[in-house]
């Protein structure tokens, strides 16, 4: 007997459609958790990068503190001299050794940022004919001082201490350029050890004539 099969055949193409939808939504899944653990990642490395910028300003504000306490005693030591040097002058000024606006011009010329009297136009025309003959607005002034200062008819006998030679030159070429001084003339150095200190110093002597204003 032939047998005839009235069922309909097995949908295989809906089972093939089925296992598609489901790799693409594994797909799917899986690059977006690939994007999320990538962002998540790239938050953290510049949380990181943060902290660690964070941690260098620290350390580097750290750094500056023990560098200025460790310059504190020399710090220290430098004031003091600075407050020594001022002493003197104003000792100077008020004993009336010389015209107050002289005693002035010392100062202006041992202050920082300041230096000589001179007209501009005639301190260019000075460095026209000899650019050596300028002084020089960075030195400084705390590497020299002045021990005494007297004068006598126009003239002065100005004695101090130095750290160098240059110092000593630097502090005669201001007086040089100075229209209250003139005449100048190195009278002497020596080089000698410091007190309590294995460091040597510079004395000198000047002689300078005055002009009075």
């Amino acid at each position: 007997m032939i047998r005839i099969n009235l069922y309909p055949a097995k949908p295989v193409k809906k089972k093939e459609k089925v296992v598609l939808v489901d790799l693409l939504i594994f797909l799917l899944v899986f690059i977006v958790c690939g994007a999320s653990l990538w962002i998540v990642n790239g938050w953290i490395n510049e949380k990181i990068e943060m902290q660690e910028r964070a941690n260098n300003i620290k350390q580097m504000k750290i750094d500056s503190i023990r560098q200025q306490i460790k310059d504190h005693d020399q710090i220290k030591k430098q004031l003091e001299e600075i407050s020594a040097r001022e002493k003197i002058i104003q000792e100077l000024i008020a004993a009336r050794t010389g015209p107050v606006q002289m005693l002035v011009e010392l100062m202006n010329l041992l202050s920082e940022g300041k230096g000589p009297s001179i007209r501009p136009d005639e301190y260019k025309e000075m460095l026209k004919k000899d650019p050596s003959s300028g002084f020089n607005p960075q030195w400084d002034v705390r590497r020299l001082w002045l021990k005494s200062f007297e004068e006598k008819e126009r003239e002065v006998l100005i004695k101090g201490e130095a750290l160098s030679n240059e110092d000593v030159g630097e502090f005669l070429r201001r007086l040089k350029i100075s229209n209250f001084f003139w005449d100048e003339e190195l009278l002497k150095t020596s080089s000698e050890p410091a007190q309590d200190s294995t460091v040597r110093i510079v004395k000198f002597e000047i002689k300078s004539k005055i002009r009075y204003r």
